[in-house]
């Protein structure tokens, strides 16, 4: 009789020991999920070119941008130099922006370049479109480039783009290219070559031009 009740007791208290000892024990926390990542696409920087003022220009700075500075220059020696042209083009135009005017890269364009300062940092999934067109006389070919060290090294992308006379829309997608993301010096590039880029007379024309991006999560 004493065993067994020394037993129940012996029982008892094991039952209450772990009673305690779970009791001890706090219930696991789920960490919070991680934020989904951005998937929109945004507008980095944009030209629309409608606030040129008449002359020569020696440089343009984006209408809109998220990464200042953006700018675009055409550096090079020659008689070439840069204006505006009216009309411009509503071609990949954004905020119901209207046509207004474009830029005019003249000729002779084969000894300049024109060079798009566009910081994408902060941003990754790059892609550059603009409208584009020439006079009868300018330059039948443009040839993209992009350079991520501010325009010392650069690296084409693509083949020549033929440029026809009338308005045409002109993309390069560049989301495959990781080198171009979440560059402060990003700089891209158009050449104007083939029959006509260097004429003394003659132009090519561009409006609307965006570079656009995901921000990086």
């Amino acid at each position: 009789m004493h065993t067994t009740r020394q037993q129940a007791l012996s029982l008892a208290l094991a039952a209450a020991l772990t009673l305690t000892a779970t009791a001890c024990v706090e219930d696991p926390v789920a960490p919070a999920p991680a934020p989904p990542a951005p998937t929109s696409t945004e507008v980095i920087h944009y030209w629309h070119f409608n606030n040129l003022p008449a002359g020569t220009l020696t440089s343009v700075l984006a209408d809109v941008t998220k990464r200042a500075p953006a700018e675009i220059t055409y550096p090079g020696t020659g008689l070439g130099y840069m204006d505006n042209v009216d009309p411009g083009s509503d071609l990949n135009a954004r905020s119901s922006m209207a046509a207004g005017l474009g830029l005019r890269p003249r000729n002779p364009a084969n000894v300049r370049q024109l060079i798009i300062a566009a910081p994408t940092t902060g941003y990754k999934s790059i892609v550059v479109t603009w409208a584009a067109m020439r006079s009868s006389s300018g330059a039948i070919t443009e040839e993209f480039s992009y350079s991520v060290d501010g325009g010392t090294t650069w690296i084409a992308v693509g083949g020549p783009i033929t440029i026809a006379e009338t308005w045409e829309l002109k993309s390069v997608d560049l989301k495959a290219i990781t080198a171009v993301e979440n560059k402060a010096n990003m700089k891209f590039r158009l050449l104007f070559t083939g029959t006509g880029s260097d004429g003394s007379s003659g132009n090519n024309r561009l409006d609307n031009l965006t570079v656009e991006g995901i921000p990086l999560a």
